[in-house]
């Protein structure tokens, strides 16, 4: 029988996910992911204050609710061309790249989620 009754600390000492590589990779997928969400929430409140009179035609104007709209998509793709391109900057015998290929695609598909949210504000 074995025994199951390892301390934690034993458990997480040889564990490759203790590496500085993957604190980074989880430091930029959160930074980028925050940044996105936060432009998303900002740009949807903009949207919302947008009534139609001839006075919010600088702040909500086609050009201005196009940028507004493709804005956090656009912070989600810089973040995950940036993880991926990190991945294969890391050579393979190291344990991290798999946790920026991870961020990478994440971030990519938070990137499409928030293209399918904001475009229908357009």
């Amino acid at each position: 029988m074995s025994d199951v009754s390892h301390d934690t600390r034993d458990l997480r000492r040889g564990a490759e996910y203790d590496d500085a590589g993957v604190r980074d990779a989880v430091r930029t997928g959160a930074g980028f992911a925050a940044a996105g969400l936060l432009f998303l929430l900002t740009a949807a409140v903009w949207v919302g204050t947008c009534t139609g009179s001839t006075a919010d035609a600088l702040a909500c104007g086609a050009p201005q609710r196009a940028a507004l709209a493709l804005g956090a998509p656009a912070i989600l793709l810089a973040g995950g061309v940036w993880s991926l391109a990190r991945t294969y900057r890391i050579p393979r015998d190291r344990t991290a790249w798999w946790a920026w290929l991870g961020t990478g695609s994440l971030l990519l598909a938070l990137m499409v989620l928030s293209a399918v949210v904001s475009v229908p504000s357009l």
